[in-house]
C-alpha cells in the first residue's frame, strides 16, 4: 500500500514538472511565441510552413454555423497557464464568425446577468452547458490542450463541442518540434485548419 502510494506521488510530482516544463519552453523560446497575430489578408491564413497530416484531423463535421454562432466558449486549457489561455482566446477571436467570445469568467457572468443561476448549475460539466444551451440558446465550446511528449517535441489539440448533445465537431491534434518558437510549426496549422472548417460551414 505505500509503495502505491509513493508511486502516485511520484506520478502526480513528474506530471507537475512536466507542465511547468511545457509552460516554461512556450514561453522562453528564441523567436516569438504565444503572440496574437491576424490572419494575413491576401491568403486568410496565420503563417506557417507546416501542413497538417490527414491522420491529424480526427473530426471534421458539418454543422450549420449560423445556427450556433449566438457566442463560442473558451474553455481554460489543461495547462495552468494564463499566456496560453489569453493567446488562445485572443487567436479564436481574431478568427472571428462566432457573434461574441466567452471564457470562464464571462460566461459566470453571462448566467447571472441573464437570470439563469437556477437553471444551470455547473458551466464545469456536458450536463451543466448543456442546460445553458437549452436556456440560453446554440452555442460552441472551444476546448485545446498543449503537451509536452518529449525534450523539444510537442503535441496541440483544438475541439469544437456541440453543447446541446456533447458531440465534438472538429479535433485536430497537430505534433511538432519546437526549434525556434511553437507559433508556426504548431498553433498557426491548427487554426488554419479551424478557419478552413469555419469557412465550410458558414455558407
Amino acid at each position: 500500500m505505500k509503495a502505491a502510494i509513493l508511486q502516485k506521488t511520484n506520478n502526480d510530482r513528474m506530471r507537475n514538472i512536466l507542465i511547468t516544463l511545457v509552460v516554461s519552453i512556450v514561453g522562453i523560446s528564441c523567436s516569438p511565441t504565444l503572440k496574437v497575430i491576424s490572419a494575413d489578408p491576401a491568403t486568410g491564413k496565420l503563417p506557417t510552413e507546416t501542413h497538417l497530416s490527414s491522420k491529424e484531423i480526427i473530426t471534421e463535421k458539418s454543422i450549420s454555423l449560423k445556427d450556433f454562432n449566438q457566442f463560442l466558449f473558451v474553455r481554460k486549457g489543461r495547462v495552468n497557464s494564463d499566456r496560453y489561455d489569453n493567446y488562445v482566446y485572443g487567436t479564436l477571436k481574431n478568427i472571428g464568425v462566432f457573434k461574441q467570445f466567452f471564457n470562464q469568467n464571462d460566461l459566470e457572468q453571462y448566467v447571472i446577468k441573464n437570470g439563469l443561476t437556477d437553471k444551470v448549475s455547473s458551466l464545469s460539466d456536458n450536463i451543466g452547458l448543456h442546460n445553458l444551451s437549452m436556456n440560453a440558446g446554440n452555442f460552441l465550446i472551444c476546448e485545446t490542450s498543449i503537451e509536452l511528449v518529449a525534450r523539444y517535441d510537442f503535441t496541440f489539440e483544438l475541439k469544437i463541442i456541440n453543447p446541446v448533445n456533447a458531440e465534438i465537431l472538429f479535433d485536430v491534434k497537430h505534433y511538432a518540434v519546437n526549434w525556434a518558437g511553437l507559433d508556426r510549426p504548431l498553433f498557426n496549422p491548427v487554426f488554419n485548419e479551424y478557419m478552413e472548417w469555419l469557412k465550410k460551414n458558414n455558407q
